[in-house]
Formats: structure tokens, C-alpha cells, sequence
């Protein structure tokens, strides 16, 4: 079996070293503060929560409930995954659960059923479609909850940039309200699109303004990401490989696993080989062709001026864009080419750290690079 997993979020023995972030979480939620988890690039925050939750979270004193909203597309999907995941993480015996669900909420009914691989879920039906009157009913519950098995509960909200497009309801206003009449209930929040979140939780005009302790994820420094998967290539991947490897993928966690991935399954074939510069670029072409028509995709959907400015980024590597040269090559004035830049930091599509511009999908950085140069 691949030891290596891209898909899906790590944990036990496919979760890559990350003790001193998991340490730090639990001292801030163990001092009451709630967190914001953040990072430039897809460094395993999703992972980082449902380890702590499954292993280092303290549960004789937390009850620990992570909702991912990516799916939602309104405020009654908002409640419904929230009533779904509260379902999902009680502390009790399956077969008592629609027994204290029924006791601790009033506008909504359970039904249980089987998924196709064994686990039960726990599927709500609403009687209300208030959204105040549908989250008053939550936070009462989490009250009761809370009293009857006398410890805390910890509500971990993933993708939470989802909230952002839902203008019919005023999510974020209506969550403040609830986090300030029931204080003992603890958060974490996170999501793919950082200025997003880091906007929500930073500008004073927000709601959420000033309700986190903001906590970045970097990369997983190489030596310990090399410890990591030389242990399950068993040897077959050099140190100066896999410093190839980290540098190319720039060490974001979630592409280092699928390199690893492809490249254990090929080293499967010739299992007394070393994995070799030229196995690490043939994988890379292999990915930009599985990916080329999402990245075409991606290409096309962007005006004119942003694929130049994109251009633009990939051959000054970032930095010092608006020189004489680079305009002269690229054709574009520097007003143009400095709104193209705006336009594309507020979509998210690129970032800057340290005066250096950088495209925020390393694989379709990397693409582009083959494309552009």
C-alpha cells in the first residue's frame, strides 16, 4: 500500500511532525483564546486541527466539534452542517445519541442512518428556517451540553472564508452575538483564502474584529519533513534529492505528498533504484499534464492584463516587476500592469511575502514557469 496520502486530510502515522504547532494550540485554547490558523501556501492546517482534536486535546475536559463549511452555499446549510457535526462528535454511546440530541434541541428532529463505509450519520431536519431562532437552538443545546458532561466545547470552523459570499444573511454579525452571550464556548477558525479570514478577524469595521489570536503555519522545516518520508522510502530517496524536491515544491506539505506519492508508486516497479533528479522532474511533467487542463482553465478565465501581470511575475521571479525592461517585454504601461497585480492579490491568485510577488498554487506557479519561460 502507498504510505504517502495527497487527497484527503493525515493523521496517526501519515501526519508529518508538527508538535510545536499542536503544542502552541493547546496552550491558547487551554487559556480560553480563540485562534485563527493561517498560512501561505497548503501546509496541512485541516490535518494540524483533526490531530489535536483526535490526540492532543485534552477531552476529560473539552468536548472537541470540527465542521468544514466548503459545501455550504446559504445560512440553512450554515445550520445544518453545524447541527450535523455537534450530532457526529457527541460524547456518548452511538446508540443513546438521538436520545440527547432530541433532549438538547427544540427546532430540530434526527434521523440515523448508514453510509456506505459503516459509520453512522446523523442527518437533520429543520422545523424552523430562522436563522437566529435555528442558532439561538445550537447554542442552547452546546449549553446543556456542556453542563451535562461538565467540560468545555471547542468548535473548530473549517474553510469559514464560505461565510464571505452569503449576503442574505448576516453570518458573521449573527456568530458575534452568539460568541459574546455564550464566552465559555471556544474557536478555531481557518480556510484556504488568507486575506479572507485575516480580513474578517483584523479590520475594525468587522464584526469578528479582534476575536482571535491570529497563529501562522509555516512549512514543515526540510530536516524534518525529510526524516518523515525517507522512513517510508525506506532509504531510496537521497537527502540532496529530496532537497531538490522541497526547494521545486517550494516545501508545500500538500505537494510534497503527492510527489512522494507518484514517486513511491514508480519505485515500486524498480524497488532496489534510488530515486533520482531525473524521477523528480519526470513526476513534475506528469502532474503538469494530469493538471493541464484545470490550469488551462484557470488561464483562460483571467483577463488580458492579469495573464501578462502573471507573466510578468514568473519571469522577474517577483520581484522588481515595473523596471523599464520588463515593461518593454511584457508591452504593458506600469499603471496597467500594477492593476492587473491589485486585481490578482484580491482574487487570491497571487500573494507577496517579503517584496517578492509569488503565485499562490505552487503546481500551477510551477506550470506557468514551463509555459512563460
Amino acid at each position: 500500500m502507498n504510505p504517502f496520502l495527497y487527497q484527503n486530510s493525515c493523521c496517526d502515522e501519515n501526519f508529518c511532525f508538527r508538535d510545536e504547532e499542536l503544542e502552541h494550540l493547546e496552550q491558547m485554547i487551554s487559556n480560553h483564546l480563540n485562534v485563527l490558523l493561517y498560512s501561505k501556501r497548503k501546509v496541512g492546517k485541516t490535518s494540524l486541527i483533526k490531530v489535536f482534536f483526535a490526540d492532543k486535546i485534552d477531552k476529560k475536559h473539552y468536548i472537541p466539534i470540527y465542521i468544514d463549511l466548503f459545501d455550504i452555499n446559504n445560512a440553512i446549510d450554515f445550520i445544518k452542517v453545524f447541527y450535523k457535526q455537534i450530532a457526529f462528535n457527541m460524547p456518548c454511546n452511538y446508540k443513546s445519541v438521538l436520545k440527547e440530541l432530541k433532549e438538547l434541541f427544540n427546532r430540530v428532529t434526527f434521523s440515523a442512518t448508514i453510509k456506505d463505509d459503516g459509520d453512522i450519520e446523523f442527518i437533520p431536519t429543520l422545523n424552523s428556517y430562522n436563522f437566529e431562532e435555528l442558532m439561538s437552538d445550537i447554542y442552547r443545546g452546546l449549553e446543556k451540553l456542556s453542563e451535562n458532561y461538565g467540560k468545555k466545547v471547542v468548535i473548530a470552523f473549517d474553510e469559514f472564508q464560505q461565510i464571505m459570499p452569503i449576503k442574505d444573511t448576516k453570518i458573521a454579525f449573527i456568530l458575534h452575538e452568539f460568541m459574546e452571550k455564550y464566552p465559555e464556548v471556544n474557536y478555531i477558525f481557518t480556510g484556504l483564502k488568507r486575506h479572507l479570514l485575516t480580513d474578517l478577524f483584523s479590520k475594525k469595521k468587522s464584526p469578528l474584529y479582534d476575536t482571535v489570536k491570529q497563529m501562522e503555519i509555516k512549512a514543515i522545516p526540510l530536516e524534518q519533513f525529510y526524516a518523515f518520508v525517507d522512513k517510508k522510502f525506506e532509504g531510496r530517496l537521497d537527502l540532496e534529492q529530496f532537497e531538490y524536491l522541497y526547494a521545486k515544491t517550494d516545501g508545500e506539505t500538500k505537494l510534497i505528498q503527492e510527489f512522494c506519492y507518484h514517486l513511491y508508486y514508480k519505485g515500486e516497479q524498480n524497488i532496489n533504484q534510488k530515486i533520482t533528479k531525473e524521477d523528480i522532474d519526470e513526476v513534475c511533467q506528469q502532474l503538469f499534464e494530469s493538471k493541464s487542463g484545470y490550469f488551462k482553465m484557470l488561464l483562460d478565465r483571467l483577463s488580458i492584463p492579469k495573464k501578462v501581470a502573471l507573466k510578468a511575475i514568473i519571469i522577474t521571479d517577483g520581484i522588481e516587476l515595473y523596471t523599464k525592461e520588463t515593461l518593454f517585454k511584457l508591452q504593458m504601461t506600469k499603471s496597467s500592469l500594477n492593476t492587473a497585480i491589485r486585481n490578482l492579490y484580491k482574487d487570491e491568485i497571487i500573494d507577496k511575502e517579503d517584496n517578492r510577488y509569488y503565485i499562490t498554487n505552487r503546481c500551477f506557479e510551477l506550470w506557468c514557469r514551463k509555459k512563460f519561460l
